[in-house]
């Protein structure tokens, strides 16, 4: 079926699609608020605090410009909903993630203007995303990286601690991150705009490529994409 035929709007695979997109545009923007405490961690000084900051720091380097597609689900009250995304990242401040429903036809674009994050309907929109959203000041942050498996913001600074399953934490401006307990690759990364919370993890991530499976989760809710062949 082609992209613009008008029969999928009435398509049910298509309005799944557009409940779940409506669904999670808080969530895409950060304005889900989620809670919880951190586990205690051991205060690195010496040649392992260096060596941790070090690596922490690494992990903001990925090679622009970023193209990648996905395959999600959600998992929205327990009931699992497919859908499509695309990234373009021409430079950390210049991208656009796009969702789709599952006929493929377009729902919505997150734009990010270097710290301003905005939304754009498409025209499988319907009702949803309604159009009164106004962009959110997210500072320096790069979805490209999030979804390459590196540190959404810039790592210029934090305290860095080793959890008690070994690995390293850095708590730096706006973001938490986290080795995995070999410490040799980023596992998870908690992102923070105006005292709310997204949860970024990378499960079964074994290199320091872009992970194949990007996990996020806010208030219950998880979002699972998983990154085409390219």
């Amino acid at each position: 079926m082609k992209a613009g035929d008008a029969s999928s709007k009435n398509h049910p695979a298509a309005r799944i699609g557009g409940r779940f997109l409506a669904a999670c545009v808080p969530v895409l923007l950060f304005v889900a608020a989620g809670t919880g405490c951190a586990p205690a961690r051991q205060r690195l000084v010496g040649e392992e605090a260096r060596t941790a900051s070090t690596f922490f720091v690494s992990t903001a380097d990925v090679c622009f410009p970023i193209r990648a597609s996905f395959s999600g689900i959600a998992e929205l009250s327990g009931r699992p909903v497919p859908f499509l995304a695309g990234l373009s990242s021409r430079t950390a401040s210049e991208e656009i993630l796009g969702f789709y429903d599952p006929m493929g036809r377009a729902v919505l674009f997150l734009r990010n203007e270097g710290g301003n994050v905005s939304v754009t309907r498409g025209p499988a929109a319907d009702e949803f995303p309604p159009g009164n959203i106004r962009p959110l000041d997210a500072g320096p942050v790069s979805l490209g990286r999030i979804l390459s498996g590196a540190a959404g913001y810039p790592v210029d600074g934090g305290e860095v601690g080793r959890a008690p399953d070994g690995s390293w934490v850095l708590a730096g401006r706006g973001q938490t991150l986290f080795s995995d307990p070999s410490r040799r690759l980023l596992s998870r990364a908690e992102y923070d705009i105006s005292g709310k919370r997204v949860t970024v993890t990378y499960p079964g991530r074994d290199s320091r490529g872009p992970p194949r499976t990007v996990e996020v989760e806010v208030m219950g809710n998880r979002i699972l994409l998983r990154r085409d062949g390219e």
